[in-house]
């Protein structure tokens, strides 16, 4: 994966626990185009590997735009960028790549946020405001000062198409009503906490899946599988060599330790760096990046945690 060399040339608190922050190539680059719902890996000086949505790139391709909160738990990734990144900081960043991109082809899209979801839903929406597309964009905050670039919204051609739920003065959101019953030609795009997405999917559980886009920053708990007691092989395409993948470690780890270079990120699936081209057998597919249409097309496999069904499997590798 390549590395551009950035520098911070601007940061702001959007709220007490959200940092607003612009990013330039340290040599004045113009940077890769970055599509609605595109996020960038960034490299911090402590050691961590972070992803963060691109809410913006700016229309000459100098700068990208992010916003990163700070979590309760944080393992030192964002608390990392919102208490100590500063201006005129150096630091490494990946190209864009998306995992949740907009098909801007459907009749109808319907945009739900929630709280820091609202990275790669913003651009989303304001794309489809551009192009004229038939859309919803719903907003769900705990509280109006604790939800970030509501100024953008208000300053822009979102200001009378976004629909603003603060639970703090509205009480729960009524997910159903956001979506409404199944149609032709509708889709639904959802990014927020965990518990909005399991909400939403709760609720348009007569839709069909194809028509549910959805983007978690963290992956569910893992559900125990008769395959993760086994071990089963995989064969390298193109040297035929084959390795052996125990019950207590993961194809990457199994592949690492045979010196096979494999890039990975996050470890959890949800980035998408790990991905490796399935050539044969059946895999088990625990990402949380393919649709379901995608992991039975079985041609892709995220080996940080995905497993096998079949005894062997053959990647392109």
């Amino acid at each position: 994966m390549g590395r551009i060399d950035a520098i911070v040339i601007e940061t702001s608190l959007l709220t007490a626990d959200i940092k607003g922050i612009r990013l330039a190539a340290a040599d004045s680059a113009v940077l890769p185009p970055a599509d609605p719902g595109a996020h960038i890996d960034l490299w911090l000086p402590d050691g961590n590997v972070r992803q963060y949505s691109v809410i913006e790139r700016a229309a000459d391709g100098s700068a990208y735009r992010i916003a990163v909160l700070r979590e309760p738990a944080s393992r030192g990734g964002s608390a990392y960028v919102v208490d100590q990144l500063r201006v005129g900081q150096r630091i490494h960043v990946s190209g864009p790549r998306n995992n949740f991109a907009l098909d801007e082809s459907h009749d109808e899209t319907i945009l739900i946020a929630g709280g820091i979801g609202i990275t790669p839903i913003l651009p989303m929406a304001m794309r489809l405001a551009k192009t004229g597309k038939r859309f919803s964009f719903n907003y769900l905050g705990r509280g109006r000062q604790r939800t970030a670039l509501l100024d953008v919204i208000d300053a822009g051609p979102l200001k009378d198409i976004a629909r603003l739920h603060f639970s703090d003065e509205h009480g729960e959101a009524d997910l159903r009503g956001l979506i409404r019953a199944p149609r032709p030609g509708a889709h639904v795009y959802v990014c927020g906490p965990g518990r909005l997405i399991d909400g939403v999917l709760e609720a348009a559980s007569d839709w069909p899946r194809d028509t549910l886009h959805f983007e978690r920053f963290a992956a569910p708990a893992p559900v125990a599988t008769a395959s993760a007691a086994v071990s089963f092989e995989v064969e390298l395409a193109k040297s035929g060599k084959v390795i052996t993948v125990r019950p207590d470690q993961s194809i990457m780890q199994a592949l690492r330790q045979e010196r096979v270079r494999i890039d990975s990120v996050c470890r959890e699936g949800i980035c998408g760096t790990c991905a490796v081209p399935l050539l044969a057998g059946e895999a088990e597919h625990r990402d949380v990046i393919q649709t379901d249409t995608e992991k039975n097309q079985n041609t892709v496999i995220y080996v940080c945690v995905s497993r096998a069904r079949s005894a062997r499997l053959v990647l392109d590798l």
